[in-house]
Formats: structure tokens, C-alpha cells, sequence
């Protein structure tokens, strides 16, 4: 891509997808919708959701794309992203369609071509890259496998606590931070969550528990900051375990739901334990990154 012409940049996360439209390096058209993550719905609710955010975006087919998304491990998973694109947009063969991992459009999104970005969204991962274009990744294996420190996790060990406490003491009163958990939750007592669980598979319901171990943990709450701890030093896990194998200087970009709140606050803080001090969190829409990322890409 040129600085100049249409790009259509989209963000596909684990609960959200995000599209913009750019012309001429600039933003002109926002669209968002559900998660087209072939990892997480099937390829028809994917290929659906997809159709409308190209709808509100009005770009024609013969628009470039760069996407960012979650799970886009191996070649196999871009090509087959790609073909999703290409089949909803109708873009030619020859029209430029790249997907990547969604790290990527973090690091972008802060302005950088060299670093760790990492994402503390749905899922967790930290991917970078250093001057001599070596890239290393750590975590991002999915809910079933790790996302420590993610929302899904956070939200996870959340209803781990407050089983485990009414465990204990199974007379006691719940606590304020349990009662939000179990509001929350949709059950009345602490045992009901145990099949409410199971019996609910999305992920994304259970990740927006993070938010209440968050509020809870902002005003104090001994119990959520120490889930808040324990999130954040899972991802410093995950950062310097990619930031040990590069070289240079390496800052990093927080992006994700989690980036802004109390636990990006403590991960920055355990990182420049770490030596790592160069930490921002991304204060826009990773998607804004993909001029950048596409030229980098493309030329």
C-alpha cells in the first residue's frame, strides 16, 4: 500500500471485530460487530458478521485489507482468514487481502515497527519483533490451553475464589465482592455456579466478570487486587519471556479491554521491575494501526 488510496483495516478480536475504512492514511468510516473469529464461531456466523461490517464501512472490492486476528498462528490460519475476506468482499486475486496476528496491529497502533506488544483482552498473548526482524511470541494458546492474565481468566479464577471460599465456609455470608460475582453470574448461591459454568461456554460472558474483579480491586477490594496481582504477573510472564530472545531497545504496548484498567497499571509497574520502563497503553483503537502495519507489509 501507498500513503495514498483506500485501505480497510479490521480488528478481529475474541468478542468484537472492528473495521475502518482509510483513505489516504486517514480514518473516514468506523464500523464494529461481533467476533468473525473462525476460532470462535462457525464459518457461516463468521462470514455473516463480516458481510455487515463491509456493509457499513461502503468500501467496493477493490479495496485493500489488512486484518488483525486472534489465532492467526501458522500460515495455514491467515490463508484461511484471507479466503474468508476475499469471500465476503469480493475482492480479485490481485487486490492485496493479508491477515496476522493481532499483536501486530498493537504495535503498530502505538507507532512502533520494533517492540512487544502485548494483549490483555478475551485472551492473552505478547508478541515482538526486534531490529534484525527476528519475532518471537509467548502465550496465546487459547482459553482451553492458557490466556493467563485475560479477561476469560480473570473472570475464570473469579468464580474459582468465590467457590472455594464458600468451601470453606459454607455458613457464612458471601461477600460483597461475591455477591457481585454471583449477580453477575445469573445464580443466586455459590454452588449454582458450578454448572452455570459448564453450562454456558461463551467465553466472552465469562470474561466480563474481569470487569467487576476490577472496580472491586480499584476501591480496595483485598480479594480482586489479589486476582489483579496475579493477572498481571502472568502477562509480565508472558512479556519477558518474548522481550529475553530479542535485542535492542523494546518498548511496549499494552493493548486490550484490561490495558487501561488497575491491571495494566500493575503490569507496568512489575515490568520496569524487569528493566523494561519504555510501557504505554494504547489509548486508541488497535485498528487505527493498520496504515502502518499494511505499509510495512506491502511497501
Amino acid at each position: 500500500m501507498t500513503h495514498s488510496g483506500e485501505l480497510i483495516g479490521l480488528d478481529i478480536g475474541g468478542s468484537t471485530t472492528r473495521g475502518m475504512l482509510f483513505r489516504d492514511g486517514r480514518a473516514v468510516r468506523h464500523a464494529r460487530g461481533p467476533s468473525t473469529n473462525v476460532q470462535n464461531v462457525s464459518t457461516d456466523a463468521a462470514a455473516a458478521a463480516l458481510r455487515d461490517v463491509f456493509g457499513e464501512l461502503g468500501a467496493g472490492p477493490c479495496v485493500p485489507v489488512v486484518a488483525g486476528a486472534g489465532g492467526v498462528d501458522t500460515p495455514a490460519d491467515a490463508v484461511r482468514l484471507e479466503h474468508l475476506i476475499r469471500s465476503v468482499s469480493g475482492a480479485s486475486p490481485e487486490v492485496p487481502v493479508t491477515a496476522v496476528h493481532d499483536t501486530r496491529l498493537i504495535l503498530a497502533a502505538g507507532g512502533h515497527t520494533t517492540g512487544v506488544a502485548v494483549i490483555a483482552g478475551t485472551g492473552s498473548v505478547a508478541w515482538g519483533i526486534d531490529s534484525t526482524g527476528r519475532e518471537r511470541r509467548s502465550g496465546g494458546w487459547g482459553y482451553l490451553l492458557g490466556d493467563e492474565g485475560s479477561g476469560y481468566w480473570l473472570g475464570r479464577e473469579a468464580v474459582r475464589t468465590v467457590l472455594r471460599a464458600d468451601q470453606r465456609d459454607p455458613d457464612a455470608a458471601p461477600t460483597a465482592f461475591a455477591r457481585a460475582i454471583l449477580e453477575q453470574s445469573q445464580v443466586s448461591s455459590a454452588v449454582e455456579l458450578i454448572a452455570a459454568f459448564h453450562d454456558r461456554p461463551d467465553r466472552s460472558f465469562w470474561a466480563g466478570l474481569s470487569r467487576t474483579v476490577v472496580k472491586f480491586a480499584a476501591h480496595g477490594d483485598a480479594v480482586a487486587q489479589e486476582l489483579v496481582q496475579r493477572a498481571a504477573s502472568e502477562l509480565r510472564s508472558l512479556t519477558t519471556a518474548v522481550a529475553q530472545q530479542l535485542t535492542g531497545p523494546l518498548p511496549v504496548v499494552l493493548g486490550g479491554g484490561l490495558a487501561p484498567t488497575i491491571v495494566g497499571e500493575t503490569l507496568r509497574g512489575l515490568l520496569a521491575e524487569s528493566g523494561l520502563t519504555d510501557v504505554t497503553a494504547l489509548d486508541q483503537e488497535p485498528v487505527l494501526g493498520a496504515p502502518v502495519l499494511a505499509r510495512a507489509i506491502w511497501g
